[in-house]
């Protein structure tokens, strides 16, 4: 369908949905079926009075007595046109009430008049004292048949407001009604106007397609011209029907000269190395229908004999219908590129074996330096074994002969040279972690967590520890550094929360910041002062001094494996409340 037919429609449709939900907010059709329920209420309420005024003026006492027949026929009459007008009132609540109360009203008066009657009936109306009776009881009877009017006159303004309101209604109706007929009528113009402006605008397209035709080939020679490349565009059979003036420069033919020249003429390549001819790029673009680049090392002679080291692509030019129209070829001039690229190959070469050197160095270093260490080790360990063995000797065999002081000092050296040897130990272990290589693997942490802790309980099992470790906490690295990393974290929780009174819980888990995933370990213990953290990570650094044993190794060791896991640790702290260990991983990290 048209668009402004649709358009159109929609709008017509819009009007018509305006139109009903107008109606429908109004409540329209309610009201006017409300006016007309009125208007039959009305007639019944008319129809009421001329009954009743008829029993009240047969009711004079000085007219002459009715048959009692006909006071019960026109009080049935009465009552079924009250019927009647009950029934038609149901519509309105108010009304209904008013006509329930005017029934009744009616009732009392007509048995009244069914009384009066009968009392005529029985007394002497010659007698004054008769008349007068009669006289009485009629001015009663009045007054309810007076009273009835009054509760009937009530019921007319409700009636007269629906009807008011149906008639409004009504009108409303017409008025809206009129507005659609209006407003489709506007559409329908609207429509014939803008058909005949469509048939006009497309006439002034077609001009218009025409000057741009003709502008857009002016722009497509301007833009050829204007690229930095060597532009050159051929036909489905691979003659030239389009050439830049940089084209022109490289190739060394004009423009006028190449058209509907085959390329190989006027793009003639060879290979540099071997000075083969190299083939038409054209060709393997029109065979193949994909893009199609030069091998390296492709040197472009130009028809003055001038050579050209070139890099160029060949795409292939497709219609509407995705057939191969032509082909364009696009290539610069990389020579004095080809020229830093050999250049800056040379020097890789040389960097490259220069690197070979300086690695063979280091690795002869890192070897003298594991010799050093072993002989450090086995040399410091030696007289260390001895000061710790004569030191006890003393105190088993020449204990009687020294006083509490001379014990006391030798226990001093004895714990000295052990410290000592935790140091040696604690130091090979960091120089082991610097110089080893990473062994990539997934590593399951939890698994390393809890193996860790059931150490740690068997070295003292009086010890009563809330452990919390999550499962399945994997991350990637090196096992056995990791392996480092938990036992020190642990141990250190383990030691710094063996003083606390309260229950000890000591946690491991994971959590994510700025998107990346944290592993922690978090304890009660009794933490630190957080103004001294930069000396955590930092070898030999002790922030509690003797309270607590340790080297001052452990935590200079887990800062090394992270860093050589391309990650981070850091220490969140409040002192005799605890203390959180943080750390990342980096994957892929060597």
């Amino acid at each position: 369908m048209h668009k402004t037919k649709l358009r159109l429609l929609l709008a017509a449709l819009t009007g018509v949905a305006v139109f009903i939900s107008i109606i429908l907010l109004e409540d329209i059709p309610a009201r006017i079926a409300t006016g007309n329920q009125a208007q039959l209420a009305i007639q019944m309420l008319d129809s009421i009075r001329p009954p009743m005024l008829a029993i009240e003026k047969a009711e004079s006492p000085r007219s002459r007595k009715n048959p009692q027949p006909a006071f019960e026929q026109s009080a049935a009459e009465l009552r079924k046109r009250i019927a009647a007008y009950l029934e038609a009132s149901r519509y309105n609540e108010t009304l209904h009430r008013h006509v329930v109360h005017f029934s009744s009203k009616v009732e009392d008066w007509l048995a009244d008049e069914k009384r009066l009657r009968q009392k005529r009936g029985l007394l002497n109306v010659d007698s004054i004292d008769a008349l007068k009776n009669i006289e009485q009881l009629h001015e009663a009877a009045v007054e309810k048949f007076l009273q009835s009017l009054e509760v009937l006159a009530l019921g007319e303004h409700p009636v007269h407001q629906d009807i008011d309101h149906g008639r409004e209604a009504n009108y409303t109706l017409q008025i809206l009604s009129v507005i659609l007929i209006l407003y489709l009528l506007t559409l329908i113009i609207i429509f014939q106007v803008i058909r005949k402006r469509e048939l006009l605008d497309t006439f002034l397209q077609v001009q218009e397609a025409r000057r741009d035709l003709a502008q857009r080939e002016e722009y497509l020679s301007l833009t050829l011209n204007s690229i930095g490349d060597a532009v050159i565009a051929t036909d489905a059979k691979g003659l030239v029907t389009r050439m830049n003036p940089i084209a022109e420069q490289l190739t060394g033919w004009p423009a006028s000269s190449a058209r509907e020249q085959p390329l190989k003429k006027i793009f003639h390549i060879v290979n540099a190395m071997t000075r083969e001819i190299v083939a038409d790029p054209v060709e393997k673009v029109l065979q193949s229908g994909q893009i199609v680049g030069l091998a390296n090392h492709t040197v472009l002679i130009s028809k003055d004999n001038t050579e050209y080291q070139i890099a160029d692509s060949g795409a292939p030019i497709r219609g509407d219908d995705g057939g191969i129209l032509g082909v364009i070829l696009v290539f610069r001039d990389i020579t004095e590129e080809y020229r830093m690229q050999t250049e800056i190959l040379t020097h890789r070469d040389e960097l490259e074996q220069r690197v070979a050197a300086r690695t063979r160095e280091l690795e002869r270093s890192n070897r003298e330096l594991e010799t050093f260490s072993y002989a450090v080790s086995h040399d410091l360990r030696a007289p260390l074994r001895s000061i710790n063995g004569f030191s006890e000797a003393l105190l088993e065999d020449n204990s009687p002969q020294l006083d509490d002081s001379g014990k006391d000092y030798l226990k001093r050296i004895a714990a000295a040279a052990v410290h000592m040897g935790e140091l040696i130990d604690a130091m090979l272990v960091l120089s082991r972690v610097t110089r080893q290589g990473i062994r990539h693997t997934r590593v399951d942490l939890s698994g390393i967590a809890n193996s860790i802790i059931e150490e740690l309980q068997e070295r003292d099992s009086s010890r009563q520890v809330e452990w919390v470790i999550k499962d399945g906490l994997h991350a990637e690295g090196d096992a056995d550094l990791l392996h480092i990393v938990l036992e020190n974290l642990l141990e250190n929780a383990w030691k710094y929360s063996s003083k606390n009174t309260e229950k000890i819980r000591i946690e491991f888990g994971e959590t994510e910041q700025d998107g990346q995933q944290v592993f922690y370990v978090r304890d009660n213990g009794c933490g630190f002062n957080t103004n001294y953290s930069d000396k955590l990570f930092a070898a030999f650094q002790r922030l509690h001094g003797k309270d607590y044993e340790g080297t001052g190794i452990g935590l200079a060791t887990v800062n090394r494996i992270i860093l050589r896991h391309e990650g981070k640790v850091w220490a969140e702290s409040t002192l005799n409340e605890g203390s959180c260990f943080y750390f990342t991983l980096q994957q892929g990290a060597d």
